[in-house]
């Protein structure tokens, strides 16, 4: 049932594919506006070099590479500041990560930054020569080792195996999140699409754990068919769209197309309108993902819900090309978090990033 021609583009006439190219456009070219003197695309310190690594792969979404074109310096620039925010450890922050885990703290942002910088530093390797392309290729070794260190760790409950989690330093009762954990497992695939080391245990463990926190008994209101964690309190599972779509990309991502939750996933989303920013509090992070899970299943089926997600995207633009942050949650990672998310959800159809080709 996964789409395997590459052909996405029937699921718009060419009038509104120039809509949503000119729309991308946009929003590139204010993105290009905000990059700080050091490489950085602004946002709170926390997230970065997140929200700069988004920036980054929504530049390359477009076709844009670094050292090349109208964006190369400011692509390079960017790359440079996320080379330079790894630790000794071998983890990419920003900021210290210290004791305690605390809410939207460096403790708590931690893998979040790591996996989603090495997920573009895998994107970008081999896209260059020279002393950046070896720094790329030393970080992202550093990188794996402090990755799989943390996924190896005992967790404190046997379903919590194989996954990710935001805490960091580790404590005694280290866990997974599908959150995290997408995030995670994208960086592996894309390390190991750039020819890293990267054994089929590490991918296995992490899907295993995906497969946990797909929820069989469906009901008519639910909102989306995969929890954040596998043990979820029946009073509080936490399934939504972004853990749903999330979850689904991986797995088809990771080779297993064939389980149970993809076509019950699949049919989730076609009996549904997808929703508006103010229905969603994680909007952009959740469409981005909604956009790429859609993509690799092709057919009827992202032929009928990226023109939704598209018009959505396209009516939040703003005249200087910004998509401004969704719900609460969003908010205050600002517009450049924001902005990158909804390019990416608009660019599948170009097949340029390498993790994203099917």
């Amino acid at each position: 049932m996964i789409a395997t021609s590459a052909n996405l583009s029937a699921a718009l006439p060419a009038s509104e594919w120039a809509r949503v190219e000119s729309s991308v456009d946009r929003g590139l070219q204010w993105l290009a506006s905000q990059q700080a003197d050091d490489g950085r695309f602004p946002s709170e310190e926390a997230a970065q070099p997140a929200v700069t690594s988004l920036a980054i792969m929504a530049f390359l979404s477009r076709g844009h590479l670094p050292d090349k074109g109208p964006y190369g310096p400011q692509i390079s620039r960017a790359i440079d500041f996320v080379l330079s925010t790894q630790r000794r450890r071998g983890y990419f922050s920003l900021r210290p990560v210290l004791p305690p885990v605390e809410h939207l703290k460096p403790s708590q942002t931690v893998i979040y930054n790591h996996s989603i910088a090495g997920l573009m530093l895998g994107e970008v390797y081999g896209m260059g020569s020279g002393e950046r392309s070896q720094r790329i290729e030393d970080a992202l070794h550093r990188a794996l080792v402090f990755h799989r260190e943390v996924q190896s760790r005992t967790k404190g409950k046997e379903s919590d195996r194989g996954g990710w989690r935001y805490g960091y330093p580790e404590s005694p009762d280290a866990a997974s999140d599908m959150s995290v954990t997408g995030w995670a497992l994208m960086f592996l695939r894309s390390a190991r699409n750039a020819e890293f080391n990267v054994p089929k245990q590490y991918f296995d463990e992490g899907l295993d754990f995906v497969e946990l926190c797909y929820e069989p008994d469906q009901n008519e209101h639910q909102k989306g068919i995969f929890r954040y964690r596998p043990h979820a309190s029946q009073d509080k599972p936490q399934i939504t769209l972004a853990n749903t779509a999330s979850a689904t990309l991986t797995l088809i991502l990771g080779g297993r197309q064939g389980h149970a939750s993809i076509p019950v996933s699949v049919r989730w989303f076609r009996t549904r309108s997808y929703p508006n920013p103010w229905q969603n509090n994680y909007y952009y992070l959740a469409t981005y993902y909604s956009s790429q899970a859609m993509a690799q299943v092709g057919g009827e089926t992202w032929e009928q819900m990226f023109p939704q997600i598209a018009a959505g995207l396209l009516k939040e633009q703003t005249e200087n090309g910004a998509w401004p942050p969704g719900g609460s949650n969003e908010q205050r990672f600002g517009s450049t978090y924001s902005s990158s998310l909804a390019i990416l959800a608009l660019t599948p159809a170009y097949g340029l990033l390498p993790i994203y080709q099917r």
